[in-house]
């Protein structure tokens, strides 16, 4: 695994988006670092990142931590109607790309975009450390022991609301590509003319029907809600990508000047910054400011590469275009806190194999690190912001890429 030294990393602040600067973006090695989030009026500037590595999600370590000063604030959860401020924002404005690698070649062809995979982190877990025997405060009453730990992470975002920023998403695509020149053939009368590679079958996310997929990243194993813009179906995948596809229409593609494309991105919402100190400005569960120290935490948005796929993949040439940095939002939309402890069942008394069995466990493998579960909560109007501030830059990093390619 590379890692990547300061000198290769490069910090952009954006003075047209005060609401959501600074913009931390960060040269992609296998795993990139996390910034340290600047206070919002921080001037427009370029500089070497405040950085720590090599970790995607650095340490969730909550020790002697910083506390908020600005008056904690209410939380609004996501619905479709506390996103609508975000919804109504004009789609297009100019935003600058994350930079991409690799090329494909669409010159003479008709193209048609097969599906436009978005996933949602709703759950992890990854490995961490403790500092001062703390970790999102005194967990359950209980000091922890300096040293690794796990934190399992889990959301309950509204997919109904979700769904209306991908189709957002969608139409913020379309008018990009117009922009930029790229005139798209309409994917049903490609596919009955001559087939597809990889035909689009699979339901997306709908409420009450969430569809799951799951990756890893760095040592952190992440679950998404997978969402595709409303009436578009997506392409059948497995853990290690969508496969080899049609042979038949991969070999017709070519003759007839015809392309496909899977356009996929991943939005991430538990980065913390390295140690611990973001803590949230949202009011704790009972509405007050929290005391404990870092007892809920402030996590980074990042829009990352989907799992197993690329920003733009053409199905017939089998070329790719990937994501080649991290885009981190560095703006306040949520806060992490331990998960309430749960309640025994009535007249459930202990097992009374448990105590033989983590002494095996510790003969085996040692001492098991400790677990912490925690509520990730998403203010509504933030997240919208920070979601649609990250897909345009998704979009526009497509767009160019598929102008280039004609």
């Amino acid at each position: 695994m590379q890692v990547m030294g300061l000198e290769e990393q490069r910090a952009v602040y954006r003075s047209d988006q005060p609401a959501l600067a600074p913009v931390w973006r960060q040269d992609r090695a296998n795993n990139p670092p996390i910034a340290r989030a600047l206070p919002e009026n921080t001037p427009m500037t370029v500089r070497a990142a405040h950085m720590i590595l090599p970790s995607l999600l650095g340490l969730l370590m909550a020790g002697a931590s910083a506390q908020t000063t600005a008056p904690a604030r209410p939380l609004v959860p996501m619905s479709t109607t506390s996103i609508g401020a975000a919804l109504a924002r004009p789609i297009g404005q100019a935003v600058r790309a994350p930079r991409t690698s690799g090329a494909i070649n669409l010159k003479g062809k008709r193209v048609y975009i097969a599906e436009y995979l978005l996933l949602f982190d709703q759950s992890g877990e990854l490995a961490t450390q403790t500092h001062d025997g703390r970790l999102l405060g005194q967990v359950s009453g209980t000091r922890l022991n300096d040293g690794p730990a796990t934190l399992a992470y889990r959301s309950q975002p509204d997919i109904a609301a979700l769904q209306a920023l991908t189709d957002r998403g969608w139409a913020d695509l379309q008018a990009r590509l117009a922009a930029a020149g790229v005139v798209l053939a309409d994917a049903g009368t490609v596919v009955r003319e001559i087939g597809a590679v990889y035909p689009s079958t699979e339901p997306a996310s709908r409420p009450g029907a969430p569809v799951l997929l799951d990756g890893k990243s760095g040592e952190t194993t992440r679950r998404y809600l997978a969402l595709a813009p409303t009436g578009m179906k997506l392409v059948q995948r497995t853990a290690a990508g969508i496969g080899l596809g049609n042979l038949s229409a991969r070999l017709a593609y070519p003759t007839q000047d015809v392309e496909g494309l899977s356009l996929a991105m991943a939005l991430n919402f538990s980065a913390l910054e390295a140690g611990g100190q973001r803590v949230s400005g949202y009011s704790d569960a009972e509405g007050a400011a929290a005391t404990a120290p870092a007892s809920t935490l402030s996590p980074l948005m990042e829009l990352a590469p989907a799992p197993a796929a690329a920003l733009v993949h053409a199905h017939a040439q089998l070329a790719l275009v990937n994501l080649d940095e991290a885009l981190l939002l560095a703006g306040e939309f949520a806060r992490l806190r331990a998960a309430p402890a749960p309640v025994p069942a009535a007249g459930a008394g202990a097992d009374p194999l448990l105590p033989l069995l983590s002494l095996g466990r510790r003969l085996v493998s040692g001492p098991a690190a400790p677990r912490v579960d925690a509520l990730l909560e998403l203010d509504g109007p933030a997240s919208a912001r920070l979601m649609l501030y990250a897909i345009a830059a998704a979009n526009q990093a497509i767009a160019d890429a598929l102008k280039a390619a004609r």
